[in-house]
């Protein structure tokens, strides 16, 4: 099993984030009473619990995998209680898919909200595997509203950030749908004497000239012979 990253020299407190998600995950699994953890797939539910509980992220495709389980009891006569909690939160795309399939009423629904896993010292992950299709290919934009939502989250924990920069179309809707939140649900900082995070900057990912987790450089900028070869970098925060 991978180790978790150790968070004690993040230049903010990292730490709180990542306990404050896990106690949200703990009351959800408190509440639901849970006794057997599975990993969803299209098979059938091999199980006599009379409650069912899926913690999905707000995909289409993964509510099919769900809408296929419960077709399946539906099908053997079984009577289940069936939960979603979604995350970060419920979509319509999702909900649709659920009243195509005619199984909304059998459902209860609840939000996880987990919209930042901090995965080093100094990487947060938004982890939107798919934002690029869907914004692209797609023309869902609702990556957009989960980053800037997310951004929002943090002024919450460290201060309103007073500096935001955007360069691109996708970067400026962000920054834009992050100053109507600022404006619809402020924040609260008479005891923050000063913001933790000075300054946000976006970039549409075409201005790095991103390719597969990786971008290409100069070998100069690394203390490489010059040549005028490229050397490409991985994108971590090795």
């Amino acid at each position: 099993m991978a180790q978790i990253p150790n968070l004690d020299n993040a230049p903010v407190n990292l730490t709180s984030i990542r306990e404050h998600s896990q106690k949200e995950l703990i009351n959800i699994l408190k509440n639901e009473q849970g006794v057997e953890l599975r990993h969803l797939s299209a098979d059938p539910i091999q199980s006599d619990c009379t409650k069912i509980v899926f913690l999905v992220r707000s995909q289409p495709d993964l509510m099919r995998f769900i809408c296929s389980n419960v077709h399946d009891d539906v099908s053997k006569g079984l009577q289940r209680e069936y939960h979603v909690y979604f995350v970060p939160r419920r979509t319509v795309v999702c909900e649709k898919v659920l009243e195509d399939e005619k199984l909304h009423h059998l459902f209860t629904i609840g939000e996880y909200p987990l919209y930042l896993l901090p995965m080093d010292e100094d990487v947060l992950s938004f982890e939107l595997d798919l934002s690029f299709k869907e914004c692209l290919v797609d023309g869902d934009a609702s990556s957009l509203w989960h980053i800037a939502k997310a951004i929002h989250k943090l002024e919450f924990s460290f201060g309103v950030i007073p500096n935001v920069r955007a360069k691109g179309k996708a970067s400026v809707r962000i920054a834009d749908i992050l100053n109507r939140m600022q404006a619809e649900e402020p924040v609260n900082s008479s005891d923050m004497v000063m913001p933790e995070i000075n300054t946000v900057i976006l970039l549409d990912r075409e201005f790095l000239h991103i390719n597969n987790g990786s971008v290409e450089i100069d070998g100069s900028i690394l203390g490489l012979p010059q040549d005028g070869k490229k050397t490409k970098v991985p994108l971590n925060s090795r």
